[in-house]
């Protein structure tokens, strides 16, 4: 028995302290046995047969999903939401046991230079408290995204259909006209689908908030038309359209008298200042401003034979139209009336002398003077010649010149504001004779 204790005290006291290393094919089979071992246990900081499951059942879950038909937006909410927050809260479990793997795999390294017994004790400390920490985590997330997800589901208390509010508004519309000239009236017309509010933006600095409205742009341009459109939930969406507002030419002339033309007659120059024009259209118009005579010219600056102007004649007018069939238009009033289309000559009713004196009496074609009585042309004859009378039958003047009229002076000496008696005789071109008589008014100070 001694010897025995001696024994082991000897074994004890040479080998005590010593390190012995296993074979390399014995520490493959115990890392073998170790590494199923952990497979089978369920750790958060490694991969295992849970984890395996896990997948498995989700991957089956998405599958199930997928397949079912999707239900109609507003049914069912409170089942929705529920599956909602069941899957976060799978999600949430996943991420929290992500988390631990830092501290799992440096607790692993230290564990893997121990001995297998001294491994196994650290693997289960380890595996609790990963449990322990992994179902307070659990609760923690499900509940913080419960609330998260309560506060941006953006479901208002009142909606009586919660998908319907949740659904973003289409926004559209269309134009009346997208191209035209100025100015150019469009009406907008909203197509959009699931809005409540509507706000218009004309590009122009004009806005409106109306569903349908009636704009007119004032000058030309491109402008790019916004519609914003809000949902129940005040979810915005935005469409636009660019309307083209085409420039306006600008119609202006004026009617000035001129010379007689190739045949005696006078003529009246119309004298074009129109811009941005590229078609000259010229008519004579009536008081209702329609056409009423056969003349008409498309020249840029046409003139007008007094013989052409019926007796229904008032106006000239003229429409000027630009490269792009935007049209203006402008009317002025003929500068004498043609009583009759036999009419040849016109004299005034009544004018007054310039006080400063006697004149010649001379004139120019086309003039128009309030200080002399002359004859206006509208056929220059070959022969003339004119006489005024007082009411007494005593002459006051006498001319056998075309172009020269009384100035209302008597021996230099002004005429006194009365009633005279004129007459005029002649021939025209074609031969043909006239006598002509009528009175005149002499007004005193009317015009000076």
């Amino acid at each position: 028995m001694s010897d025995k204790l001696n024994t082991e005290q000897l074994f004890r006291s040479r080998f005590e302290g010593a390190e012995l290393s296993p074979s390399a094919t014995s520490w493959n089979a115990i890392q073998r046995k170790l590494r199923w071992k952990q497979f089978l246990r369920f750790r958060p900081g490694r991969f295992n047969i849970w984890y395996a499951g896990a997948l498995l059942l989700t991957a089956t879950a998405l599958a199930v999903l997928l397949a079912g038909e999707r239900e109609p937006a507003g049914q069912d909410t409170g089942e929705e939401l529920n599956t909602t927050l069941h899957q976060s809260e799978n999600s949430a479990v996943e991420n929290t046991k992500e988390s631990v793997n830092a501290a799992g795999q440096d607790r692993s390294k230290r564990m893997q230079a121990e001995s297998s017994a001294t491994a196994s004790e650290a693997e289960i400390d380890s595996s609790a408290e990963a449990d322990q920490l992994d179902s307070l985590s659990m609760k923690e997330q499900a509940e913080t995204l419960r609330k998260n997800f309560n506060e941006t589901a953006h479901i208002p208390a009142e909606a009586e259909d919660p998908g319907e509010a949740r659904a973003a508004a289409l926004s559209y519309f269309t134009t009346s006209i997208q191209r035209g000239c100025v100015p150019l009236t469009v009406q907008f017309t909203d197509q959009s689908m699931h809005a409540t509010a509507y706000s218009w933006d004309f590009g122009t600095g004009d806005k409106s908030r109306e569903q349908n409205p009636l704009y007119e742009f004032r000058e030309a341009g491109r402008y790019v038309v916004t519609l914003t459109t809000e949902n129940p939930g005040k979810l915005p969406t935005t469409s636009r359209m660019m309307i083209e507002v085409l420039a306006a030419p600008e119609a202006d002339f004026q009617i000035e008298e001129g010379m007689e033309g190739i045949d005696n007659h006078v003529v009246l120059n119309l004298v074009n200042y129109s811009t941005d024009g590229s078609v000259f259209a010229w008519n004579l118009v009536n008081a209702a401003c329609n056409n009423c005579s056969d003349w008409s010219s498309i020249e840029y600056q046409p003139t007008l034979e007094l013989k052409s102007i019926s007796p229904e004649s008032m106006s000239v007018r003229l429409e000027v139209i630009n490269e792009h069939g935007c049209s203006d238009t402008a009317v002025r009033s003929l500068p004498l009336i043609v009583q009759s289309s036999d009419t040849r000559i016109k004299f005034a009713t009544a004018f007054s002398p310039n006080p400063s004196g006697p004149g010649d009496g001379s004139f120019a074609p086309g003039t128009q003077r309030m200080d002399l009585f002359y004859p206006i042309y509208i056929e220059v004859p070959v022969e003339f010649h004119m006489r005024v009378y007082t009411r007494r039958g005593e002459l006051v003047f006498e001319s056998n010149e075309l172009f020269r009229g009384w100035d209302g002076y008597m021996l230099q000496e002004r005429a006194k504001n009365d009633v005279y008696v004129w007459m005029a005789e002649g021939k025209w071109a074609d031969g043909e004779s006239f006598s002509l008589h009528g009175d005149v008014t002499v007004l005193g100070n009317q015009y000076w």
